[in-house]
């Protein structure tokens, strides 16, 4: 697509984008009217609620922001806890992590003698059909700062295998009562990545953190590590991009709010006519969560491959997960779907906010294309599709509608109208730290954070960047995939993907600048408004001074140019290889499903035959004694 036929395009689109705002301010308009009397009686609904709630309870700490109520209003089968984890090179002890915690966060105060981290002394509660923020009676830090535990015995780890599998059992376990809900375990890890099978033994820590989405979004976790228990202290990890006030200040951004209310109409129309039909969609969760992670990929090689093509990191990541969700039908010999809808959040924080606990997020859907396709035109779709999401009002417009359903609806209405419906599966990206970290005392080997289900979507990916490299989580119902095995697989199917789209894009014969001249062409800058969007890993590192495929190819310098070629040629080799595993593994599962779906019919069977035999020698047992009276 040559440029020409781009610029037509977006002169298209922007055409569409005018014609709908028209109709849709139309929309509004009319139904003004009618909806102004009724969010007039739910505000007042609340009010006496609040009245109602303060003379039955008390004074509480605070009502609940929107985002808040919406992350409180989980159920009992996808409770809104983040889980992550941090290994650490060295034995730390649950007394040091107490410490530290205690100064540094727990009681922290600012000039005026105000706590700066109030929300980990106080719990979220629905009371009188409010969410509300309360104090913890008789708060302490010991109360939430433990030893792991099996039982009575202090829990051992002797991998990260036997670390992603207790945090597995543990995702989805409710908080204890009375108490903030939020938790830290540290148990001492065997071994741990290269060190396996060599190397002193127990020379690892793993510090397990269970955090309720109420009181942040993992942008502002991560930021609070970093800020607050690194050691020494890092900056905000936020992006401050030099963002360039649009012409008219208070008058632009007015102009903007009521364009995204113009759309409401139109994002109410694609949640009700959305509807994702696989295996990962539809079933009531169960509960029970498997977790797993991927291996890491380079971030050196990530960011090539974005110069190279025009994308974005993030980009590259959901193409990877896209391809792995594809094997994952196929497998699963199910219909494979055209594609999956996906939630993305997108962080709406205004530039220059202090950084603190919050959830600053707008929740946007974007469908990820899961049918066959090469690597290249699936990157090239779900560029298109991230591309228009952050030219869309559609950001601003479902941040404002799912704030003023949760603060303005009874509980109860509000957790129906906030059903995740027609939704697969919850993304999130988030970069880290560029440089190794250390937490309480001790070097930190690796990072990583797993998102919450929500509501009937049983499938969390998440994607963090630490030291120069990313790994990929997977938290998913058992009602969805069956066991932590296949959860694994679903990870270990991504980063090869990964590779296999890293390969193809560095490869001069395949590259992007033969085969997907619209992904040069087109920009990857992000839509900085006073908002500041910051659109996941698109931030992972400014792109100046990169040059592309084509700067390299024509360049005098040819040293980088034959450096690239010699990773393509290696990675293409991985990736072969890889495939060719893979197919091996495919088969061999599906002989073992065939053995075990044999095994379950013949154990049904059997339990049949049981059951029919006991009751007739149940029956014969009361003729003989009616024989004999």
């Amino acid at each position: 697509m040559g440029k020409a036929a781009v610029g037509f395009q977006t002169a298209w689109w922007g055409v569409v984008g005018v014609i709908q705002s028209l109709v849709g301010a139309l929309i509004v308009l009319a139904l003004t009217p009618v909806v102004a009397p009724m969010l007039l009686l739910l505000w007042l609904w609340r009010n006496v609620a609040l009245v109602a709630m303060w003379v039955q309870y008390g004074r509480v700490a605070r009502v609940a922001s929107g985002m808040e109520a919406l992350f409180a209003l989980d159920s009992s089968g996808a409770r809104a806890v983040i889980s992550g984890a941090a290994v650490l090179r060295g034995r730390v002890s649950v007394d040091a992590v107490r410490k530290v915690l205690a100064e540094r966060i727990m009681d922290a105060r600012d000039a005026r003698g105000r706590l700066l981290h109030p929300k980990f002394r106080q719990l979220v509660e629905r009371r009188c059909g409010v969410v509300v923020w309360v104090w913890e009676e008789n708060f302490a830090v010991e109360s939430h700062v433990h030893q792991l535990r099996s039982g009575l015995q202090p829990c051992l780890l002797q991998d990260e295998e036997d670390l992603v599998d207790v945090m597995g059992k543990r995702a989805n376990r409710p908080f204890v009562r009375g108490q903030a809900k939020w938790e830290i375990l540290v148990a001492p890890l065997r071994t741990f990545g290269a060190e396996r099978g060599g190397g002193a033994e127990w020379s690892h820590t793993a510090v397990i953190v269970r955090l309720h989405h109420a009181l942040g979004d993992g942008r502002s976790m991560v930021g609070l590590i970093v800020t607050a228990l690194v050691d020494p202290p890092l900056g905000d990890p936020r992006p401050s991009p030099a963002i360039q006030r649009p012409f008219g200040g208070r008058l632009a951004r007015s102009a903007r709010l009521l364009w995204s209310l113009t759309h409401l109409p139109w994002v109410l129309v694609r949640v009700l006519v959305r509807g994702d039909s696989s295996v990962l969609h539809g079933v009531r969760l169960q509960g029970q969560k498997f977790l797993a992670w991927s291996p890491p990929v380079p971030l050196d090689a990530l960011k090539r491959a974005r110069a190279l093509a025009g994308v974005s990191v993030n980009d590259i990541l959901l193409t990877g997960l896209a391809a792995a969700l594809h094997k994952h039908f196929r497998m699963e010999g199910d219909c494979v779907p055209p594609q999956v809808m996906t939630v993305i959040p997108v962080d709406v924080t205004a530039p220059g906010t202090p950084l603190s606990l919050a959830n600053r997020i707008s929740l946007c859907t974007v469908p990820l294309p899961t049918g066959e396709m090469t690597s290249l035109e699936r990157l090239q779709q779900i560029h298109q599709r991230i591309n228009i999401l952050k030219t869309s009002p559609d950001v601003m417009a479902n941040y404002f509608a799912l704030d003023l359903i949760s603060n303005l609806l009874p509980a109860a209405l509000a957790r129906r109208a906030l059903n995740t419906h027609g939704v697969t599966m919850v993304s999130s990206n988030m970069p880290g730290p560029k440089d190794a970290i250390r937490l309480f005392g001790q070097h930190v080997d690796d990072l990583m954070f797993w998102i919450p289900n929500k509501s009937r979507t049983g499938l969390g990916v998440s994607m963090l960047s630490y030291c120069g490299r990313v790994r990929c989580g997977l938290n998913v119902d058992s009602a969805l995939i069956h066991n932590a095995e296949f959860a694994q697989e679903l990870m270990d199917n991504m980063a090869a993907e990964v590779e296999h789209v890293l390969a193809e894009l560095a490869s001069p014969a395949g590259g992007a600048g033969d085969h997907c001249p619209v992904l040069v062409e087109e920009s990857d800058q992000s839509v900085i408004t006073d908002h500041g969007l910051n659109y996941s890993t698109d931030e992972y590192s400014d792109r100046s001074g990169v040059r592309t495929y084509s700067d390299l190819r024509d360049s005098s310098d040819t040293r980088q140019f034959l450096d690239l070629e010699e990773a393509a040629v290696d990675l293409e080799a991985a990736s072969t290889e890889s495939n060719h595993l893979l197919e091996d593994f495919q088969n061999e599962r599906l002989e073992i499903q065939t053995i075990v779906r044999s095994e379950s019919n013949l154990s049904r069977l059997t339990g049949e035959k049981s059951a029919r035999f006991a009751l007739s020698d149940t029956n014969l047992k009361g003729v003989a004694y009616s024989q004999e009276r």
